[in-house]
């Protein structure tokens, strides 16, 4: 029974289907095909080569209605997609925003490493000059020494 069910889903699934068929229930590929009927002549439709109209079993649907039910559902995949942007640009903006902050970060961090390195040069060149001190208080301490 359940399989039953199911085969009757799936049939209902794909008779229901939106937008451009491209396969009937029966699994067949769907053809386009022009009325020549006195009451919708020259009207487009599609349907399964193995029924008609008045077969409910295969597919059939107006070219007409095929394409409203597309330009809705394009419609609501644009309506997601602006969304989708609006909050993708609210996020660039975000992002935008937290870089200018990180490198102005940068800029202050830079300056500092610079001030660091003329620190570090200005030491060196004291160390040097007391080096050079020490020394010289070293040789007049022998000197004192030596001839004392």
């Amino acid at each position: 029974m359940s399989s039953v069910n199911s085969s009757s889903n799936s049939r209902d699934r794909l008779a229901k289907q939106r937008g451009i068929p491209t396969r009937c229930n029966c699994g067949e590929k769907v053809a386009r095909f022009t009325s020549r009927t006195v009451k919708n002549p020259g009207r487009l439709f599609y349907c399964c080569p193995m029924g008609s109209e008045k077969d409910k079993t295969h597919l059939f649907k107006w070219t007409d209605k095929s394409v409203v039910e597309e330009i809705e559902d394009f419609q609501e995949l644009f309506d997601v997609l602006l969304i989708d942007n609006s909050e993708f640009q609210r996020s660039v903006r975000a992002c935008e925003n937290m870089l200018k902050r990180h490198e102005s970060r940068i800029e202050e961090m830079e300056d500092a490493v610079r001030r660091c390195q003329e620190k570090t040069i200005e030491c060196i060149s004291e160390l040097r000059i007391i080096k050079a001190l020490f020394v010289c208080c070293l040789l007049i301490f022998f000197i004192y020494f030596i001839y004392a």
